[in-house]
């Protein structure tokens, strides 16, 4: 009875060491890559290194055609990186000029009385009565005639007439009318503010008849002959974006017009929850088409260096790192790890792992990397070359969806 069962155990043994033998694949030789969209014969490679947890898949023509493998050359191009964002078109801060008196009194006329309102530098925008004023020309007058009957000219007279001059000047009224003051001998009863730039008004509270203190805005005005655009960059393009670049805008309102500008600004600081920065674009706008507030699309182009390109349907990326496979000639296809650089429309910047003329594969590479896995586990995928059935495994998520 022992001796039957041992017998019995022994036919086992053959048999599962006969099946094992059984899955193993027998290589195929074929003269070309018939499948690959390159007209090129694909020349042998050799691997960069062995890729951990990754096998070389050798495929017969069939297991070619049914799994749809497409290959392609890759080449150096030319890479252009476009940045495409949205801006508000806003008024340059540095031509901004408010209106204040620094002194208390009442608006006698008003001359600029709309928002709006086109000024030019000098323009007369309002006349104020205030007492002070009125006294310290008066103070000024008294000044000037005791030093004129001082006939040693006293250092005191002088002293006096300097520091009533200065105060005028400190209120910010106009060397013109102080000169006027000293010739005609008769202080005015109001003054009248005038624009210290051209430009628009933005805002207006100055009012006829109302009272004015120190420090309150009358006006406030803006050179819009240059204005700015506002825009926000998220973080993965700032590196592609440097102060001086040139810049261009569109308007939905101006069809078929691009206004040219350049990057003014950029900020040092990303906000934390939106993960983009501020940047700040400088426009010309003498022609007054650019009004604060619209919004219009801004291009920024970077032209980086030349190099290999990888399309993006080539890359497998397993949130480690990033595979591709290579066409390695007679139906193989290694895995090869590489890194890359910037992406430019539907290219990647090869930074290491492939060389130029490398046919990586863009067709069914999913596939390959299924296969490859399993291979590099003891198992292959029924039905592409050989025995065997697995249905699990991990599934890699390529580059860019």
């Amino acid at each position: 009875m022992m001796k039957r069962h041992n017998t019995w155990t022994l036919l086992l043994s053959y048999i599962v060491f006969f099946a094992a033998c059984a899955r193993e694949p027998v290589p195929q030789q074929h003269s070309s890559d018939s499948h690959a969209t390159s007209t090129q014969p694909l020349e042998p490679v050799h691997s960069t290194g062995h890729v951990a947890g990754y096998a070389e898949v050798q495929l017969d023509s069939e297991s070619l055609e049914r799994m749809g493998v497409v290959t392609q050359r890759i080449g150096y191009r030319d890479f252009t990186h476009t940045i495409r964002t949205v801006g508000v078109v806003a008024v340059d801060e540095t031509r901004v000029s408010t209106v204040q008196t620094k002194f208390s009194g009442w608006i006698e006329d008003l001359y600029i009385d709309f928002i709006g309102k086109q000024v030019e530098r000098s323009q007369p925008l309002f006349s104020v009565y205030s007492p002070e004023l009125v006294a310290s020309q008066q103070e000024y007058l008294l000044a000037l005639r005791n030093l004129k009957m001082n006939a040693q000219g006293e250092d005191w007279a002088r002293r006096l007439a300097a520091a009533a001059r200065t105060r005028l000047e400190r209120w910010d009224i106009p060397a013109e009318q102080i000169e006027q003051l000293e010739r005609d001998r008769t202080p005015r009863r109001t003054l009248v503010i005038n624009s210290p730039r051209q430009g628009v008004v933005l805002s207006k509270t100055a009012v006829q008849g109302m009272n004015v203190e120190p420090g309150m805005n009358m006006f406030v005005i803006a050179d819009l002959s240059t204005v700015w655009v506002q825009a926000d960059l998220y973080e993965r393009d700032l590196l592609h974006i440097r102060v001086g670049q040139k810049c261009s805008l569109t308007i939905e309102a101006m069809p078929g017009r691009t206004l040219k500008g350049i990057v003014d600004f950029i900020s040092p600081v990303v906000d934390e929850t939106t993960r983009t920065a501020k940047v700040r674009l400088k426009f010309d706008n003498r022609d007054a088409l650019l009004k604060p507030g619209m919004y219009g699309t801004v291009e920024v182009t970077h032209e980086l260096s030349k190099g290999l390109a990888l399309p993006e349907e080539a890359l497998i990326d397993t949130g480690k790192r990033k595979i591709v496979f290579v066409a390695a000639g007679e139906g193989r296809f290694e895995p090869r790890e590489v890194q890359v650089g910037s992406q430019v429309d539907a290219f990647y910047q090869v930074l290491s792992g492939l060389s130029a003329d490398d046919a990586v594969v863009i067709g069914a590479q999913f596939l390959l990397d299924s296969e490859s896995r399993l291979r590099a586990a003891g198992g292959k995928v029924a039905g592409h070359g050989g025995g065997g059935h697995q249905t699990q495994g991990d599934s890699p998520s390529k580059g860019k969806q």
